[in-house]
């Protein structure tokens, strides 16, 4: 299984008002096909994804939370000025409250977005983690190192060997177009499918592929983890297209 090494993401978190959820859902896969079938067409835009926060793990200060995350995966970092206006078209019958709108990279050696094999087989769909981080800006490249030496190929291991992962994506942002200032920064989003087993199971297997990848202990990894970064905000919830 190889990483997506070099690939950017457009990223757009939103705020939809409980009310206005329901038509949301119905009607957000026919906009964004929309706005950016002709994108499609020419190869600027390779695929596309919207993400439900549904219910916070965690959250670290006090804040509202949003509960939508778009991304858009782009043929290059230069194809996201051209969509982005087209992203501004999308139309629905009441106001939603853009939170952020980013350009972002996957941290090299951690995403994956194909289904393991051990996960192939399964029905039920899984559902998903969203993770907003802020890691401290002279920890970045530290950071970054953490990811591709252990968590990343900790990850790969569980979606090659283990059946409760889906997929992984591991996004770190190049440019912000906008920011909400109501609401708290970060600089990288991860986004993890997953099955309900894996509550049980991750510690254990997690520490396994950090074990075969760096010989570092679970404990080790996150304590330095919990010194450079922030857990700003964690949700629950599904894919919606």
């Amino acid at each position: 299984m190889n990483a997506q090494n070099n690939t950017y993401y457009i990223a757009v978190s939103m705020k939809i008002q409980k009310s206005d959820v329901k038509t949301f859902k119905k009607e957000v896969k026919n906009q964004c096909k929309l706005a950016l079938q002709k994108f499609e067409k020419d190869g600027r835009v390779k695929d596309y994804a919207v993400y439900s926060h549904k219910k916070t793990a965690e959250q670290h200060g006090s804040f509202q939370e949003w509960n939508y995350l778009l991304l858009v995966q782009v043929k290059n970092k230069e194809c996201a000025g051209e969509i982005i206006p087209n992203l501004k078209t999308i139309d629905f019958p009441f106001q939603i409250e853009t939170i952020r709108m980013e350009l972002m990279v996957t941290t090299p050696e951690s995403t994956y977005p194909s289904p393991g094999r051990g996960v192939q087989k399964r029905r039920l769909k899984p559902f998903y983690a969203v993770e907003y981080v802020d890691v401290k800006e002279a920890y970045l490249k530290e950071f970054r190192d953490i990811m591709i030496k252990n968590n990343g190929p900790a990850m790969r291991h569980i979606i090659e060997n283990k059946k409760w992962c889906y997929n992984f994506y591991a996004l770190e942002t190049v440019t912000v177009f906008y920011h909400n200032t109501k609401y708290p920064t970060w600089n990288q989003i991860h986004v993890i499918g997953l099955y309900v087993e894996s509550v049980v199971r991750y510690k254990k297997d997690f520490s396994e592929g950090l074990q075969l990848a760096s010989q570092i202990t679970f404990e080790d990894n996150f304590a330095r983890l919990k010194q450079i970064r922030t857990m700003l905000y964690k949700s629950i919830g599904s894919k919606q297209i």
